[in-house]
């Protein structure tokens, strides 16, 4: 019987075969549809606990996600599962086994990402109490550092030309001094850190780059100075903290004061022509062109002013002459004239502008 099974195996399904009898290359009733049909002999109801195990586990994996127990077992079971599929004949079960095994993988993974999630967000979680806890501290908690003072703009005296200078030489004896100050920025870079730079500094808003005279480092922190960019001038509310000392480029040193400052203000350069008026052209007694331009001082101390004198068109687009304005040792908030000359020949509807202002200390 078993050579005769053998042979008729081996040749093409006969044309036609009585309904009620199972063919070897259909599926048997309720097989689906294509797939081949268990040969005579298997059993039809066989079974892989193992492998339906770990499907099972494999999904409650992925869905709880964090249990890593399931996880665990489904690949240990679809690796049996696997075995024992194996073995079988048929091998019932190996789909479901490696399904089992690639969920359980899977929920594991999804585990871990999850736990990480949650350590993060316990960990933000407790920053954040941290801080309100620091904000609602009860003013005596000894814990809790001092509450910075508000700024107040009264605190700080202005200072005169005379009265900076006399920090700059002596930083030290000028300790704990709270003062209003002017600096125009010269590096403010990493080698400086974010929470200190260099300036030229001084007692009056200058009016071009190259004004200020003495140096000073300004200490503030990170948050004040965050906007701070080289060649911004400031307008500084600070305390004179200490001194420090560098090597000049020329050799030797130099001693210039710290400032720490509460309060910081873009103001960038003051416009000089304010400082001038310029009067009715003359001639004078060898019929030369004169006009007076009187210069009234802003700044607080000794200063010498010098500007252009341009003659020119109404619009500005024909250039007819231009003369020097110079006016020496003015005092703080003292006026001063001269007569400025013009060698050029000026027609009489020339318009006189003020260009180039500059001024120095002394």
């Amino acid at each position: 019987m078993a050579d005769q099974r053998e042979h008729d195996l081996s040749f093409a399904e006969p044309a036609s075969r009585p309904q009620d009898v199972p063919s070897p290359y259909l599926p048997p009733p309720g097989s689906p549809s294509g797939s081949p049909g268990l040969r005579p002999g298997a059993g039809s109801s066989a079974s892989n606990p193992q492998a339906t195990a770990s499907l099972v586990l494999g999904i409650v994996s992925v869905v709880l996600s964090l249990v890593f127990v399931p996880a665990i077992l489904g690949v240990i079971l679809g690796i049996v599962g696997l075995a024992r599929a194996r073995r079988g004949d048929p091998p019932t079960g190996r789909g479901a086994a490696v399904t089992g095994i690639v969920l359980s993988v899977l929920g594991a993974g999804l585990g871990v990402v999850l736990a990480v999630a949650a350590v993060g967000w316990v960990s933000d979680l407790g920053e954040e109490i941290a801080r309100e806890t620091a904000q609602s501290a009860a003013p005596g908690d000894t814990d809790a550092g001092p509450e910075a003072e508000p700024f107040d703009p009264a605190d700080y005296a202005e200072v005169d030309a005379a009265r900076w200078e006399s920090i700059a030489k002596d930083p030290e004896g000028a300790q704990g001094r709270s003062v209003v100050v002017y600096a125009e920025v010269l590096q403010f870079d990493s080698r400086t850190g974010d929470d200190r730079l260099v300036a030229a500094a001084g007692a009056d808003q200058p009016g071009e780059s190259g004004e200020l005279t003495s140096s000073a480092v300004v200490v503030g922190e990170e948050a004040l100075l965050a906007d701070v960019r080289n060649g911004d001038v400031l307008r500084l509310h600070g305390v004179v903290t200490g001194s420090h000392e560098f090597e000049t480029p020329i050799g030797g040193n130099a001693t210039v004061p710290v400032l720490t400052v509460a309060h910081v203000e873009e103001v960038g350069f003051v416009d000089l022509g304010d400082d001038f008026e310029v009067g009715a052209p003359g001639r004078d007694e060898i019929g030369l062109l004169t006009v007076p331009v009187t210069v009234t001082s802003s700044a607080s101390g000794p200063t010498t002013y010098a500007a252009d004198l341009v003659a020119e068109s109404e619009d500005g687009e024909t250039t007819y002459g231009t003369a020097i304005v110079l006016v020496e040792d003015l005092g703080a908030g003292k006026t001063g004239t001269t007569e400025v000359v013009f060698f050029d020949e000026v027609p009489g509807d020339a318009v006189f502008r003020i260009r180039n202002t500059a001024r120095y200390p002394g």
